[in-house]
């Protein structure tokens, strides 16, 4: 059985919310390093182009880390694949219509590759939710007028932790 309840926010992004439940926040929560995030070397072409644009995006939104490459070289795989198939059902090959012997429709289905295309939308949005990426996972959260020192660490320290 899954967990209960909603998920389980990362600390900083509690933070940036202005802690809303008012709960204690984890001190001890594990904050990966930023100091190598360089893309797989599988993650070429398209997924490459989408890397290049969306990890400085992270990067000055201070939600990449080091944990965060796979995740996110992932993403742009998934974006590649969806440029793929949305190429295709630009040319016609989104909807099969299946026509009866007197040549009548008989009813229409996607296809695979507007399946596809649906499937990995739904997961990519699910990743840029998670990173901050759409408008209303960004709604949630301040950001102050200058950058923060360090995240966690200049939080506490001004919380004198």
């Amino acid at each position: 059985m899954g967990k209960r309840g909603p998920r389980k926010e990362p600390t900083i992004i509690k933070i940036a919310k202005g802690n809303p439940g008012k709960r204690p926040l984890n001190k001890n929560e594990p904050k990966p390093p930023s100091d190598d995030i360089t893309p797989p070397e599988w993650v070429t072409g398209v997924a490459r182009e989408k890397w290049e644009n969306v990890v400085p995006k992270l990067i000055g939104m201070g939600v990449m880390t080091n944990a965060d490459v796979d995740t996110i070289a992932r993403y742009c795989t998934m974006h590649e694949q969806y440029v793929k198939y949305l190429e295709q059902c630009r040319r016609g090959l989104d909807v099969l219509v299946i026509r009866d012997d007197a040549g009548k429709v008989k009813y229409m289905q996607s296809t695979p590759a507007a399946t596809m295309m649906t499937k990995l939308a739904a997961s990519m949005l699910r990743i840029e939710q998670e990173f901050g990426l759409t408008p209303s996972a960004r709604s949630g959260l301040s950001v102050g007028t200058q950058a923060p020192k360090d995240d966690l660490e200049a939080f506490f320290a001004a919380e004198g932790a």
